[in-house]
């Protein structure tokens, strides 16, 4: 009888619920961050988008604000109307002979748990080909 015991293999009920919680636990906390993080990379794309259409080097601000914003609608991000967006779009004169630098920062914060927040800080710069100033 004592080798059959040891021999035994499996996971005792406490194990069990450890590990269902465990799980439980992550996946809740993916399921919170996911839409962040998938709002990002959304963003992402508007942005890159936007950065490789032709004449984008002599395009204005509004110009390019009105190119993320179609980005937008395709991509169904509606956090901001054209106004909230392009008061966080900056566009910046060429400095040393350099193109513009179009950059562009926000912080957006999603609910966790209870009174906890999750922010995720957003920092893009790129630089736009020489063009004509805005």
């Amino acid at each position: 009888m004592a080798n059959r015991r040891y021999r035994q293999r499996g996971v005792s009920l406490s194990g069990l619920i450890f590990w269902c919680v465990l799980l439980g636990t992550v996946a809740l906390i993916g399921m919170k961050l996911f839409p962040l993080y998938n709002e990002k990379m959304k963003v992402d794309f508007a942005f890159e988008k936007a950065l490789s259409e032709p004449g984008i080097g002599n395009a204005t601000k509004s110009d390019i604000v009105q190119s993320i914003m179609k980005q937008f609608e395709v991509s169904d991000v509606d956090r901001w109307s054209t106004v909230e967006f392009s008061k966080l779009l900056l566009l910046t004169p060429p400095r040393d002979g350099k193109g513009r630098m179009l950059s562009l920062y926000y912080e957006i914060r999603g609910p966790l748990c209870c009174n906890l927040d999750v922010v995720l800080n957003y920092e893009k710069e790129a630089e736009l080909p020489k063009g004509a100033a805005e």
